[in-house]
């Protein structure tokens, strides 16, 4: 094959092709579109005798085997810039490769929602359009025609556009003025106006940019800084893991360490696990770097998320502040990687494509020449061991911020206030505390982690549960929306009080953050309590709004689930409460000590971190398990040391890696058969291959067993969790959709389970 012909052959992603047919797809481009070829483009292609699609070109100057006569040509291309750079086409194999997802479903994943080209199938040729919504009209003054005889309205419009220098928009013209659109348009039809589109400008951060703040260091941060400064510098490791006692001030080191890289010319992604402290962290940043600062996460609208993703593939951001897919933000030249709270399972997609945020984020600094920053109060067990093992760097901050004391702790045996006839969920040493917090102006975090107001409905005769209609999952009652909400997929249905099955009566059982939120308000009505949880903080903004009116003191009580437990300071809070630890410790994981210990920590710390020395209270029915006991000590290094031990014994991260294969289908036992069948899969691999160490359990129901009118098994793999682990995977699943007799029942691999 010619140069000249591989030049015009290009490889394609093409969308809603099925797994077992996802591939690159090669076409040839028409002498027309030629000169707007690039790799990351979108193209609209025709494909089998379906309506033309849309595609993505990801390879180009490309070989092929076929007959050049049999190569389809390329309908359409978009025009302009492309919104893949080669950065983030690389970053879509490196997904595909490592969740076995198929090759629309990672370019998914790296663009943002409303960026997706749309195929116009009206008239006779279909074209590609964008969508317009992240744009608006400017209007701007002709300086040659400012003699030009106006109304009087016209003129006030046009010398107010004059003044402003930059063009305004209709909404800003209108705000000033109250002219009607029509004396507009009779400024653009005399040429006095001219039109332009823009980027609409972001309107995310309301007037919380405060004036330049000089974020000092003390000595231990200072000497903390210092030495990840020369790791960046000497580039001996490409990681380093930040240990810092909660409030120990990582934050402000984080801050000092983004003002450096962008002295250097370079750029600075930092993820954190919540959207609650992406909201904290992008305005303590401003505060210092003012609109460079760009910001991706979930809440953000469509039209928000692409205008913040074109500012920062323009060059107008160099620090992306966001959750887990900010990993994915088009910045290039970057300098420093920061991940808040490394540990947290918020980094690990649940949904197709299932990718780590942090393994990504070192695959990206690794390929930037960056620096990766893992930070925590408590890290994962498998950070920390690596660091222990050398084989990333260690720093340390084991003391809180200007030596200020950590919070004292004290457990509370609730089974000794059943004994007393406190049959609540508060005790009677907690109350106390709380109400001592109020007399003397103070602030409480209260944790319970489950939301709604009652989280169990059961029939009073037969005893059965209310249940979501399509999945496993027990129905949480919500008092507020008066409705029962399934926690697993979100159905809802209206409120009833006999139970289906028998018309008996329905009892409401359990205690979820409503609930807890109307009790305080009966035991202190004084209290000025606020409720922080995924309910109450649906509506945009309103987090947001939440923390700003809390640090403000305009409230007394924080209750919330997890939400309160990480990163956010108050300096008034000098009391936490744990409302109930057990459940946590009962989680059907081998991380469920872990990430007890980290929530238990985390909260603890939201205590004391002002001038006032704090407290906090947990309350359990186990007061003498020993991970509640060294998290009250806030003592990790004992907890890892104990940790790793059982780790070890039974075979866990560190010493493998587990990964999982999800089957799902509406026939039971052909779930069970399929799971049957990968088995033999994986066993003639191992047998045949390198005997690749590898330890296959169940199948076995997952823990919601039952969801979307499907039944849902797994199968849990350790193994290595090396490239040829992965290689084998990918083949396994080739192989099994070959076969015809599982047609119906879809199976995906989940390379970072870490559910069990």
């Amino acid at each position: 094959m010619t140069d000249e012909i591989k030049r015009h052959l290009v490889e394609v992603a093409v969308s809603d092709t099925s797994i077992k047919n996802d591939k690159l797809y090669t076409y040839s481009v028409p002498e027309h579109l030629r000169k707007h070829v690039s790799l990351g483009a979108r193209v609209l292609v025709s494909f089998g005798r379906s309506k033309p699609r849309i595609g993505v070109i990801l390879g180009v100057d490309v070989s092929c085997d076929i007959e050049t006569d049999n190569i389809k040509e390329i309908l359409e291309i978009e025009r302009g810039n492309p919104v893949l750079n080669e950065d983030l086409v690389d970053l879509i194999f490196y997904i595909k490769k490592n969740t076995l997802c198929r090759y629309f479903d990672a370019i998914k994943a790296v663009l943002p929602k409303n960026s997706r080209l749309i195929v116009d199938l009206m008239g006779k040729s279909p074209k590609l359009t964008s969508p317009s919504s992240h744009l608006e009209t400017v209007y701007l003054t002709n300086e040659a025609v400012s003699e030009t005889k106006m109304t009087k309205r016209q003129r006030e419009v046009y010398d107010l556009i004059t003044s402003d220098g930059k063009g305004m928009t209709l909404r800003q013209i209108r705000a000033e003025t109250s002219v009607s659109k029509s004396v507009i348009d009779k400024l653009v039809a005399t040429g006095a106006l001219s039109e332009e589109e823009r980027l609409k400008e972001p309107e995310l951060f309301g007037n919380e940019l405060d004036k330049y703040i000089d974020f000092e260091l003390t000595p231990k941060q200072q000497k903390v800084f210092d030495s990840i400064s020369e790791q960046v510098k000497s580039k001996k490791r490409d990681t380093t893991l930040l240990y810092g006692v909660t409030g120990s001030g990582k934050t402000v080191i984080f801050i000092k360490l983004v003002e450096k890289v962008l002295a250097e010319k370079k750029t600075a992604v930092v993820l954190v696990p919540e959207i609650v402290l992406a909201t904290q962290m992008i305005y303590r940043l401003r505060r210092l770097f003012g609109d460079r600062v760009g910001l991706i996460h979930s809440s953000l609208s469509d039209v928000e998320r692409h205008i913040q993703w074109e500012r920062i593939r323009n060059g107008n951001c160099d620090i992306v502040v966001g959750t887990r897919s900010a990993v994915f933000a088009p910045v290039g030249n970057i300098g420093i990687i920061i991940i808040d709270e490394h540990q947290e399972q918020s980094y690990l997609s649940e949904q197709n494509p299932r990718y780590s945020a942090v393994e990504t984020a070192a695959y990206r600094a690794k390929r930037h020449g960056a620096h990766l920053l893992l930070s925590s109060a408590t890290p994962s067990i498998e950070s920390y061991h690596d660091a222990v093992k050398g084989r990333i760097n260690l720093v340390s901050l084991e003391e809180r911020y200007k030596d200020m004391p950590l919070p004292d702790v004290e457990i509370i045996d609730m089974k000794e206030e059943m004994m007393l006839g406190n049959s609540g969920l508060i005790s009677l040493e907690l109350s106390e505390k709380i109400r001592e917090r109020i007399t003397r102006g103070e602030q409480c975090i209260l944790l319970l982690n489950r939301r709604g107001y009652r989280t169990l409905t059961l029939c009073r005769s037969c005893r059965e549960s209310v249940k979501c209609r399509y999945c496993d999952s027990a129905l949480v009652y919500h008092k507020v929306k008066n409705r029962y909400i399934c926690h697993i997929c979100g159905f809802s249905r209206s409120y009833f009080d006999k139970c289906e099955e028998c018309g008996g009566e329905l009892k409401n059982l359990g205690i979820g953050t409503q609930k807890i939120e109307e009790q305080l308000a009966e035991v202190f009505p004084e209290a000025r309590i606020m409720r922080l949880d995924f309910d109450a903080v649906s509506k945009k903004g309103s987090a947001a709004a939440k923390i700003k009116a809390f640090s403000e003191r305009k409230y007394d009580i924080l209750i919330g689930t997890q939400m309160v437990a990480k990163g956010l300071d108050f300096d008034n809070v000098t009391l936490v409460g744990v409302l109930s630890v057990d459940q946590l410790l009962l989680m059907p994981s081998f991380r469920a000590n872990e990430r007890t210990f980290s929530i238990l920590t985390q909260v603890v710390g939201r205590s004391g971190r002002g001038e006032k020395k704090g407290s906090a209270v947990i309350q359990t029915l186990d007061p003498t398990n020993k991970v509640i006991e060294l998290a009250a000590k806030q003592d990790y290094n004992s907890f890892y040391e104990w940790e790793i031990i059982s780790r070890k014994a039974h075979l866990y991260p560190p010493f493998c890696s587990i990964s999982s294969v999800g089957i799902l289908g509406k026939d039971e036992k052909k779930v069970i058969k399929a799971a049957g069948f990968i088995s033999k899969l994986i066993e003639k691999k191992v047998t045949k291959g390198d005997k690749i160490p590898i330890r296959v359990l169940g199948p076995v129901p997952m823990r919601v067993s039952y969801a979307g009118n499907n039944y849902r098994y797994k199968l849990t793999i350790k193994s290595r969790g090396d490239e040829s682990f992965v290689e084998m995977m990918d083949s396994i699943v080739k192989e099994y959709y070959e076969s015809r007799e599982f047609s119906d029942i879809r199976i995906y691999v989940n390379f970072y389970d870490d559910s069990e």
